[in-house]
């Protein structure tokens, strides 16, 4: 129910409470972390084959995480000196008609721990896809892919504004509609290289040269 469903432990708490079950939140995250090291190898392996994705989709979220905070102090990370954000980074590698999602906690940018997965990548493979949104922290360090900015983010405020500023959005979005034609059209021909997207067998995509 938590990894799977989203379900927080405060709530499972809650719950097992009306059941007639003691179960705390911190003994619940006591019992993953333990069963957590026995299944570390498979987490490592799915990094490994994430590194050969053929298209990679990474982004942030806020976290709050406990042990990043002491009496309403930040701690700082001795090896991230001056940073006091917490994220956790969702990874989505597309390879071979699977999807393997990954997802990393910490002081760490989507940037640096795509960076750490693409690390692991075999070097005599292509350059993957990125496909994050412009902002810059989203970019690995020193590693080349081949970047495909998305512009959901940027559309959406066009949206929201659209009640305020009825023709300056209606003329950024009809602009943008321009773009999205071809994605709508790719999408019907099977050559869509979004999260959803399905390669049929006798097709190659655009990628394949």
């Amino acid at each position: 129910m938590k990894y799977g469903s989203g379900f927080p432990f405060h709530r499972l708490e809650r719950l097992e409470a009306n059941l007639g079950i003691p179960l705390p939140a911190s003994t619940q995250w006591e019992m993953v972390r333990d069963g957590g090291e026995h299944i570390q190898p498979a987490f490592e392996e799915l990094i490994r084959q994430a590194a050969s994705g053929e298209v990679l989709y990474n982004d942030d979220t806020s976290v709050k995480i406990l042990e990043f905070v002491d009496h309403d102090c930040v701690v700082e990370d001795p090896q991230l000196p001056g940073r006091t954000g917490v994220f956790t980074t969702g990874i989505v590698s597309r390879r071979e008609g699977r999807k393997i999602a990954l997802f990393f906690s910490g002081r760490k940018h989507a940037g640096e721990n795509i960076t750490d997965v693409l690390a692991k990548r075999a070097s005599e493979l292509p350059r993957p896809i990125q496909m994050c949104d412009a902002l810059s922290r989203n970019l690995p360090r020193e590693l080349e892919v081949i970047l495909a900015n998305y512009l959901t983010h940027g559309r959406r405020y066009f949206v929201e504004a659209a009640a305020n500023f009825p023709e300056e959005c209606r003329y950024i979005l009809k602009i943008l509609g321009k773009v999205y034609h071809p994605d709508a059209i790719a999408r019907g021909t099977g050559h869509d290289i979004g999260p959803t997207a399905k390669t049929p067998p006798d097709r190659k995509r655009p990628t394949d040269g």
